[in-house]
């Protein structure tokens, strides 16, 4: 091979190794870039990671109190329960002593109820007895009203009689201490008197004739 052939062919070789050179640079920047953009995700998923670890921490901790609570519920259901069971029992026992008192109470309703109605049916009877009687007193009292109204009208006429009677006295009082002298007349006058109780105006004149 003359030597024209010889530098064709190291510059062909060279033209390959700087084409390769350059596509190994331009791997090799495009490995950078790749690293760098590696690089930043490491970076940003690195604080991601700080922020997944802190809300972790968090978590944990949230975790924690809510465990904490569970198991206070946990107690509290427990207890809970058992008074549940306390109360079911308790139940249970006052039930037959519920159903007594209820047929107690319905019994007595059932005597209050007949006693009700032997008290309406007394009150319905008493108060036809009164009315009755109302009745009754009302005539009495009618009836004693006119003889009463009667008695005074007597009362009236006797009192108008005694009135009379007293004016006779009056009158024969006078006669007599004016006939002091007529001995017969007053004989005569207090035998009328005497079997009468009162002298009439015309048994006086017969007696002064």
């Amino acid at each position: 091979m003359d030597l024209r052939a010889k530098i064709d062919d190291m510059e062909q070789q060279l033209k390959q190794k700087t084409e390769k050179l350059d596509g190994v640079s331009k791997e090799l920047s495009e490995k950078k870039e790749s690293l760098d953009t590696t690089e930043k995700n490491l970076d940003d998923n690195t604080q991601e990671l700080d922020s997944i670890k802190t809300a972790l921490t968090s978590m944990t901790e949230e975790n924690s109190k809510i465990s904490t609570e569970l198991e206070s519920l946990k107690h509290d259901k427990s207890e809970l329960e058992m008074k549940y069971n306390e109360a079911a029992e308790k139940l249970k026992e006052l039930e037959p002593k519920v159903d007594a008192l209820k047929e107690e109470y319905e019994q007595k309703e059932r005597e209050l109820e007949g006693v009700k109605k032997d008290l309406q049916q007394t009150i319905s009877d008493k108060y036809v007895e009164i009315e009755s009687l109302k009745d009754n007193l009302t005539g009495e009292i009618e009836s004693k009203e006119s003889l009463i109204v009667e008695a005074k009208n007597e009362i009236e006429e006797k009192n108008k009689e005694v009135e009379a009677i007293k004016l006779k006295i009056t009158s024969l009082e006078e006669f007599i201490e004016e006939s002091k002298g007529a001995p017969q007349v007053i004989e005569r006058i207090r035998e009328t008197m005497s079997h009468k109780g009162f002298l009439s105006d015309k048994e006086l004149e017969e007696i002064l004739k």
